[in-house]
């Protein structure tokens, strides 16, 4: 008796056999809305391969640690990145292109210590980003990662810094190490005085030292203070833009604060090219 109810079961209605009746759920095809049958794809949208794009892309687990270290943001790094690129190109040998091996180290160093900045910062001011609208939607401020979670990731991000670092002579290794300290402190400067952006200068431009060091093994302090020293100021400007104040600046508009700001990135590159030009003229 059995078998016949298996057979039965399995053979299904009428019209609609198949295999272990599983056909039998479904209604002819004919049944079927028409709406459904000729349903439109959805038109694709233009692809954006921003940085922000990206992080939002990204598995949602990872994007409160992506936005701690301003992946999202990435004009900050190349703000970063730019002066160890200038200090390479000039330590460069007449008539050859810089070492392409160096920048691509040191652009990774600088999304690492530039994240690790940012980590650092976020930690030190917490309790004040959440009472201010621009930063109350940073990761630690808005409750999407805990301290100690920020300070394992920060641990992370300095463990590979430092393998980074350790590709380098032991003039740069030391100096780079320097810089620490700087990068630690840097977040508590505008607690204490009105010139942080001095004491940024000062840690954003590291790599007018380290790259030419990277190259040469030690520094040529007649090449290299100069550069840093303009970058300093060159951070004073930018960071100032950031700050809202400048002659060209309308202050009651953040996104012309902003656009401003990131067109640095542009001056920097350009910079870069000059030097790489002027090298190769030589």
């Amino acid at each position: 008796m059995a078998a016949v109810l298996l057979a039965r079961f399995c053979r299904g209605p009428p019209g609609l056999r198949g295999s272990l009746g599983f056909h039998a759920a479904r209604p002819p095809l004919a049944a079927a809305p028409p709406l459904l049958l000729r349903r439109p794809a959805a038109p694709l949208g233009p692809r954006s391969f921003s940085a922000a794009e990206l992080v939002r892309a990204a598995p949602a687990p990872l994007q409160p640690y992506l936005r701690l270290m301003r992946l999202h943001q990435p004009a900050g790094t190349w703000l970063l990145y730019l002066p160890c690129t200038w200090s390479i190109g000039l330590a460069a040998a007449p008539g050859c292109l810089p070492d392409w091996r160096m920048l691509s180290l040191f652009g990774v160093g600088a999304v690492l210590m530039r994240g690790a900045g940012c980590t650092i910062n976020d930690m030190w001011d917490r309790d004040y980003d959440r009472q201010v609208a621009r930063t109350a939607s940073r990761p630690l401020a808005a409750g999407d990662i805990s301290t100690f979670q920020s300070l394992v990731f920060l641990g992370g991000q300095l463990s590979l810094a430092l393998c980074v670092l350790l590709c380098l002579n032991y003039y740069s290794i030391i100096l780079g190490a320097a810089s620490l300290f700087l990068v630690v402190t840097y977040p508590l400067m505008k607690r204490i005085t009105y010139w942080p952006q001095l004491v940024l200068g000062f840690t954003f431009n590291w790599g007018a030292l380290l790259g030419w060091s990277a190259i040469k093994g030690s520094c040529e302090w007649s090449v290299c203070l100069p550069l840093y020293f303009a970058g300093v100021m060159w951070t004073l400007v930018y960071d100032t833009i950031y700050a809202h104040q400048i002659y060209t600046l309308d202050i009651d508009k953040p996104e012309d604060c902003w656009k401003k700001f990131a067109s640095n990135r542009t001056v920097g590159i350009l910079l870069f090219i000059g030097i790489v030009l002027g090298n190769l003229w030589k």
